[in-house]
């Protein structure tokens, strides 16, 4: 009996599953992959904001890579979700129905936290990945006209430090005397990573001449500055928000448990707590008992347990149940060849830390462009 599995975003968690179409077809599936466009790989993001990768770095076909192992792409976001009649609704138009869906959209960028954000195109929010492609090419329109336009990152976690050191590596490959500040509500930067990590960072953005603000909330965004939570102005032309992580909005249309930040509820398994026909990974999917960050070491671990559960599935077979790494190798790219990396309680800084990166990054990449001749 035939059977068709659907693929709902092309994110890290399904490039893998994509990438094994085949031995889904060869129990009897169809496979169906659903994505507006190209995958943007978010660990080389950083580096090519600041100008040491290009766009096509970082970038893979899922199309091809889909249809490399006889599955079919059909280039469209899904609008909603309706599990009792098993389909998705496109924003085409067209409806499709599944035996097995699996949801791979990511997170998104709140700007709703901070009023006046989210109608302003002076604001960049750093998702999607292909934002900060967008960014790279209107600051060097701007830096290359002359201009020097005062920028602010809103949010000191990974992300927006890698934004910031980044940028920094961008205004010294221009030359140019553009001002940098970095605002975060925290009292120190990268909370998560150890502490010496946090003030070496600290230390490495000061000398790259990025201004930092610990302990500064932003109330709202008004005209061309920011206003902290204590009244005070910030000049900022330009504004990058890392900031408030959300799952995509999609997983809230399924009418399937949620949490409301930390997206759709799925189990040890990767399904759905009210639904085993309905799969999830990384940034859109709450794991019961765990509250992981939104980082992309989790849905690439993930991605194995959701292939491997659809087969499963479609054998009749029992699933396996997916436990989250307790320590997780994080490597920041400071924007000039060295990075910053840490696991557990460990860190160093240099350029050994940027070349383990790179290393990795670029692996991944290969791994999946050699799929389809690229």
């Amino acid at each position: 009996m035939s059977h068709t599995v659907i693929l709902v975003g092309a994110g890290h968690a399904h490039l893998y599953v994509a990438a094994r179409a085949k031995a889904l077809r060869e129990h009897g599936a169809q496979v169906i992959l659903i994505d507006p466009g190209r995958f943007w790989y978010s660990g080389l993001a950083t580096g090519m904001l600041g100008g040491m990768y290009t766009a096509a770095d970082d970038q893979v076909d899922p199309k091809a890579l889909v249809e490399a192992g006889g599955g079919t792409f059909t280039a469209d976001r899904v609008a909603s979700v309706n599990p009792g009649a098993r389909s998705v609704h496109l924003a085409g138009g067209e409806s499709l129905t599944y035996d097995y869906l699996s949801i791979n959209v990511g997170s998104r960028v709140n700007l709703d936290a901070i009023p006046g954000m989210a109608d302003d195109p002076s604001v960049w929010p750093v998702k999607p990945v292909s934002n900060l492609w967008r960014l790279r090419r209107h600051l060097e329109t701007d830096l290359c006209a002359g201009r020097t336009p005062r920028v602010v990152v809103v949010g000191g976690g990974p992300t927006g430090c890698e934004v910031a050191a980044n940028l920094a590596a961008l205004r010294r490959r221009h030359r140019a005397e553009m001002p940098l500040t970095l605002v975060t509500l925290s009292d120190r930067l990268i909370a998560q990573a150890p502490a010496g990590a946090a003030r070496a960072l600290y230390r490495k953005l000061q000398a790259c001449n990025v201004a930092i603000r610990l302990g500064t909330g932003i109330a709202r965004r008004q005209g061309s500055a920011l206003i902290t939570n204590a009244g005070c102005r910030i000049e900022a032309d330009i504004v990058v928000a890392a900031i408030g992580l959300q799952a995509n909005e999609l997983v809230h249309e399924t009418g399937l448990p949620t949490d409301a930040e930390q997206g759709l509820r799925i189990n040890a398994k990767l399904h759905s707590i009210a639904d085993d026909r309905v799969f999830a990974a990384g940034d859109c999917a709450y794991l019961e008992g765990h509250h992981l960050p939104k980082l992309g070491v989790f849905g690439v671990r993930q991605a194995a347990f959701i292939h491997a559960n659809l087969l499963a599935s479609l054998a009749g077979q029992s699933l396996d149940e997916y436990r989250p790494q307790k320590r997780y190798l994080a490597i920041l790219n400071l924007g000039d060849g060295s990075g910053l990396a840490s696991w557990g309680p460990l860190w160093w800084r240099g350029r050994s830390s940027f070349w383990l990166k790179d290393v990795i990054d670029r692996r991944f990449m290969a791994r999946y462009r050699s799929r389809y001749g690229s």
